[in-house]
């Protein structure tokens, strides 16, 4: 009796694990990874093994946007079969790649399978943050400030902090503002690229915004992070202090980014040396001047 129990219980084991390892069809169909998470220009490939008795078959991919639909012919998409698997490879992958894809196998005289899905990340990572010197209308009485830019990342999260140092004196009196998103306010619209231009950044970008703000390019869709770091009276300011900007706490980042400026001279001291460089630029040009003409006048002489 012992024995017929035994068998009995090992038959049902090895029914159940049949059961587990294929279906009457004779068609299983898994995608691989259930996840993948790849960097804005990079090559995704996704993977679709499937077994299946006869050789007539056909694999087709399926993208969610919200219900599947069938991929169509791109130049950026191709797919690859190989031993039962199909790859869909995804080149120079660009933002709007990311979403759930589905492959389905279809064997002839029988109901057509679906894979479990997977689910392409797309990241962009920041840009190098750039510095610009805020320029007052009244460089003695005015403002002046230092505005720190990164933009083109995804998704919409990050860090950027200003430090500054100096051996030369002790300035732990400066007031600095960190930015963090997605706890800022939610970006603005940006209609006109030329508004991202060096001369907007600043001439014309007014100073009583926001600390930290973000913009959005209406072309690109691309979202732009300003930080404005307010620099005290000049009187107060001396040299040799050094100003970075440091964008981190990215997805797509492995190393922080920074980008650094440097007073050499206070404001007014910057403004003698420009003119002063600018008064021998146009010494020189009046030089060169009277000596072609002088040269000429000598000429017609003889």
């Amino acid at each position: 009796m012992a024995q017929v129990t035994n068998l009995g219980l090992f038959l049902l084991l090895a029914g159940q694990v049949s059961a587990l390892t294929a279906n009457p069809e004779g068609l299983r169909v898994r995608q691989y990874p259930p996840t993948l998470t790849v960097i804005r220009g990079e090559t995704a490939t996704l993977s679709c093994s499937f077994q299946v008795d006869s050789l007539k078959y056909g694999v087709q991919w399926f993208k969610m946007k919200p219900e599947k639909q069938l991929l169509p012919k791109s130049s950026r998409q191709m797919v690859v079969e190989k031993n039962q698997t199909s790859y869909l490879l995804i080149t120079e992958v660009a933002l709007e790649d990311f979403g759930w894809y589905y492959c389905e196998v279809n064997v002839l005289q029988r109901d057509p399978e679906w894979g479990n899905g997977t689910e392409l990340v797309v990241l962009a990572p920041p840009s190098p943050p750039r510095i610009y010197l805020r320029t007052p209308p009244d460089t003695h009485t005015g403002q002046w400030a230092l505005l720190c830019l990164t933009g083109g990342f995804h998704p919409n999260e990050l860090n950027l902090t200003w430090t500054y140092q100096s051996t030369a004196v002790n300035i732990n009196h400066l007031s600095v503002t960190n930015c963090t998103i997605p706890a800022i306010n939610p970006p603005g619209s940006l209609s006109d690229r030329a508004l991202l231009s060096s001369d907007w950044l600043v001439n014309s970008m007014p100073l009583h915004r926001s600390k930290c703000f973000q913009v959005i390019d209406n072309h690109s869709r691309e979202v732009f992070l300003f930080s404005v770091f307010s620099l005290p009276p000049k009187q107060s300011l001396h040299t040799g202090i050094t100003f970075t900007c440091r964008v981190e706490a990215h997805p797509a980042l492995t190393t922080a980014l920074t980008a650094s400026f440097t007073w050499d001279a206070s404001p007014n001291e910057l403004i003698v040396h420009l003119n002063i460089l600018k008064m021998c630029v146009l010494s020189a040009m009046t030089v060169v001047f009277l000596w072609e003409a002088l040269k000429h006048f000598c000429v017609q002489g003889k």
